[in-house]
């Protein structure tokens, strides 16, 4: 049980009350895309097992699929760069860093901005209101146990009295 005020009664009513998200999303699970690599199809599956894809809309599948493909492409960058060096010659014959680490700060800045939008951060979860159903049920056990405790020392101090 909470000691909120009820919404209409708060000051700021702009904060929204945390919700539970349910395991099954509303959404079947979307293929992959054909030419995403191993570790990108991992983590499409694993997003799609998640409580979190219980909140996906078909709308958002677009933008999900974005996000993938974003993370497929900094691997395959991060991957380019191991193999053509992480200096190279600039045009005056000067060492400079590779050019392809802007490409991937460039996707990574999206990919982030994406993660918040779809709840992929404790934090993001947090400003969307989010709260997943495992934290949840850890919560209830962990109230429930305390109560449980609060009652054995009232069942305790009453028996000092007796």
């Amino acid at each position: 049980m909470s000691n909120r005020k009820p919404a209409e009664r708060r000051q700021g009513r702009g904060t929204s009350d945390v919700g539970v998200v349910a395991a099954v999303s509303s959404v079947p699970m979307p293929q992959a895309d054909a030419d995403w690599r191993e570790p990108t199809v991992e983590r499409w599956v694993a997003f799609w097992q998640s409580g979190l894809s219980s909140q996906v809309e078909p709308s958002d599948v677009p933008a999900l699929r974005r996000l993938f493909w974003l993370y497929d492409e900094v691997d395959r960058i991060r991957k380019a760069l191991n193999e053509t060096g992480r200096v190279v010659v600039g045009s005056q014959g000067q060492p400079r860093p590779n050019p392809l680490y802007k490409q991937v700060s460039e996707f990574q800045s999206e990919a982030r901005q994406l993660e918040d939008r779809f709840g992929l951060s404790p934090r993001a979860r947090l400003q969307l209101g989010i709260a997943l159903g495992a934290a949840h049920a850890s919560l209830d056990g962990l109230n429930a146990r305390l109560a449980a405790k609060m009652s054995e020392m009232d069942d305790d101090l009453w028996k000092e009295f007796e």
